[in-house]
């Protein structure tokens, strides 16, 4: 298995900045996606993290991202908005849209945004942490508009899907937010580049090689095997979830679902919701309750060398961890990032400023 390096927040931000910067984007949209990816990295999301600069980089190079780009609304009905993103940084795209729903639900209640033409949009988790901050529940379903065909319907053997992921967030008072974001499949892809970066297998019961056959192998997935909808033997249950979240940002915003054996061009069609709780009950009434349900199933009773948490703990904890000790990185990715940052002749040496 590969090494590690670690590096603090704080010099990682500033590469992935450098790198956006140097390929074209404005500095408040080289500061967003330098931002996002650490957040992710440090919340232990290493799959939408600091590994994605070089992997953003290739498909600029490719002429899939137009960097300084900003959306179009296509249709604004009041309490709904359609979102063309034309091709910008997905990051860039869905922090408008879920602008325009807390904005849009403050004055109704409750608003939806979808968003097409957009790329990968990150860490889901970030959009709808930025709603439950404004005392809103924040909602978003990813979808992948046809391409990213990865992940097989329940009994199936062949990639029909993305991995269809969704995010909930919800306004608290604590320092870390109550959200979780998790695939419909059972495990991201992303976590699949961490496993083959790192060169190791993934556990058993994730995935099938292009046979039908159980694997652990992650360069499986480049020799025609799938990911398996979340739920193992009740992986229906997944592929229900999914089969919502493809509906939701595939079919209701018309950007593409998946219907075809030839891929499209990727995208990260998305729908969002955001919902004032103020418009129920008192936003402290909220709070409160929300706490006490916390409390209520964090005392549950557990297995020997296990705890109960509540939604959002495992990330708080690791970007604790990382704050203190720094973000690990497997050399694959440092070698990635370094590339980059040579590319546009910036002159920083990521291992000379490792910190372990």
């Amino acid at each position: 298995m590969e090494s590690f390096k670690r590096f603090s927040p704080e010099i990682l931000e500033e590469a992935a900045f450098g790198v956006f910067s140097a390929s074209g984007s404005p500095e408040a949209e080289a500061r967003l996606l330098a931002r996002r990816l650490t957040q992710a990295s440090l919340a232990g999301h290493d799959s939408h993290g600091i590994l994605r600069v070089h992997h953003y980089m290739t498909q600029l190079r490719d002429g899939l991202i137009r960097p300084g780009v900003t959306p179009t609304v296509e249709r604004d009905n009041g309490s709904t908005v359609l979102l063309r993103g034309n091709r910008a940084y997905g990051q860039i795209v869905a922090e408008e849209g879920m602008r325009i729903a807390i904005e849009r639900a403050r004055e109704r209640g409750v608003a939806a945004v979808g968003i097409l033409e957009n790329l990968h949009i990150g860490r889901l988790a970030d959009y709808v942490i930025t709603a439950a901050r404004e005392g809103m529940i924040g909602m978003i379903f990813a979808a992948a508009g046809g391409s990213a065909q990865l992940v097989t319907p329940f009994g199936g053997i062949r990639r029909r899907w993305a991995t269809n992921p969704l995010a909930v967030a919800f306004p608290s008072r604590r320092e870390f937010p109550v959200v979780f974001d998790m695939a419909t499949s059972v495990i991201a892809n992303g976590k699949l580049r961490v496993a083959r970066d790192e060169g190791r297998p993934v556990e058993e019961g994730l995935m099938i090689d292009g046979s039908g056959n159980p694997s652990t192998d992650p360069a499986d997935m480049e020799r025609g095997g799938a990911l398996l909808p979340l739920g193992d033997a009740l992986g229906h249950k997944g592929y229900l979830m999914a089969f919502l979240v493809e509906v939701l940002g595939g079919v209701l915003t018309g950007a593409g679902f998946a219907h075809t054996e030839e891929e499209p061009p990727f995208s990260n069609p998305s729908f969002m919701i955001a919902l004032d709780v103020t418009r129920f009950r008192t936003l402290d009434a909220f709070r409160d309750e929300l706490e006490q349900l916390i409390a209520y199933l964090k005392a549950t009773p557990s297995r020997p060398g296990e705890e109960v948490l509540s939604p959002g703990e495992v990330e708080e904890r690791n970007e604790r961890e990382r704050r203190a000790n720094g973000i690990p990185l497997p050399m694959q990715t440092v070698r990635n990032l370094q590339s980059e940052l040579d590319r546009f002749g910036i002159g920083t040496n990521l291992e000379s400023l490792a910190s372990g």
